[in-house]
C-alpha cells in the first residue's frame, strides 16, 4: 500500500469531514520519501480546514495527525471537555492553535500516548475518563476504541469510519486523487455537507 493509500486507509474520516482527527502510522522511510508530497496535500485541502502534521516518534516510525479544524475546535469548545483538558495542563483558554500545539509537543516527547488523544480523535468523554481510571479494562464494547457508554451509538460511529475508509480506498484505486477523495467524499456517498 502507499503513502497516499495509506493515509486514506486509516484517514479517511477525518480527511473527510466525519471525525475531528486520526492518527496514522507509517515507516520513517515512507514518510521521508513523502515529504513533498505532504506539503502539496496540505496546500491542497488548506481551504477545508483539513491538515497533515508530521510527528517523529522514533523506534522507525513516524506518526501523522490528521485533522478537520472546525470539527477539533468543536470537540475542544465543549465546557466538559475543556475542564477535562485543563486538568490535564493544557492551555484551554488560549485556543486551539494553543491546545494543538501541546497535544502535538506531549505526542512527540512521550514514550505512551496521553489518555487525552482519544479527545482529539473524537471519542465521547466518559470513554476517554473511564478508559483511563480503569485501565483499559471492564469496557462494553471493543473495536476503534474502548466503549465504556454508549455502545450503539458508538458502534454506529466505528461502522460510519470503517465504511468511509474501505468507500476512500475503493475510489483511490480507481484512480481518484487524495484531496479530491477529502474535497467530495460527502457528495459521493450522498451525505450531507459539514456546516
Amino acid at each position: 500500500m502507499g503513502f497516499d493509500q495509506t493515509l486514506l486507509y486509516f484517514g479517511a474520516p477525518a480527511l473527510c469531514g466525519l471525525k475531528a482527527a486520526n492518527l496514522v502510522s507509517v515507516a520513517d522511510e515512507l514518510a521521508d520519501a513523502n515529504g513533498q508530497n505532504i506539503l502539496a496535500i496540505n496546500e491542497e485541502l488548506a481551504q477545508s480546514g483539513r491538515k497533515i502534521v508530521r510527528i517523529k516518534r522514533g523506534g522507525g516510525r513516524t506518526l501523522f495527525f490528521l485533522y478537520d479544524r472546525n470539527m477539533l475546535g468543536l470537540a475542544v469548545s465543549k465546557k466538559n471537555v475543556q475542564r477535562y483538558l485543563a486538568k490535564k495542563n493544557y492551555p484551554v483558554y488560549n485556543g486551539l492553535d494553543a491546545i494543538l500545539a501541546e497535544l502535538l509537543r506531549r505526542l512527540s516527547s512521550q514514550t505512551d500516548f496521553p489518555h487525552e488523544i482519544g479527545i482529539f480523535l473524537g471519542y465521547p468523554l466518559a470513554d476517554v475518563i473511564l478508559f483511563e481510571k480503569s485501565k483499559g479494562k471492564g469496557c462494553l464494547y471493543s473495536g476503534l476504541w474502548k466503549v465504556y457508554g454508549n455502545v450503539q451509538e458508538s458502534v454506529c460511529k466505528m461502522t460510519l469510519y470503517r465504511n468511509c475508509c474501505v468507500r476512500c480506498s475503493r475510489l483511490f484505486e480507481r484512480g481518484m486523487k487524495l484531496t479530491d477523495i477529502s474535497r467530495n467524499y460527502n457528495k459521493i456517498a450522498g451525505l450531507p455537507e459539514p456546516v
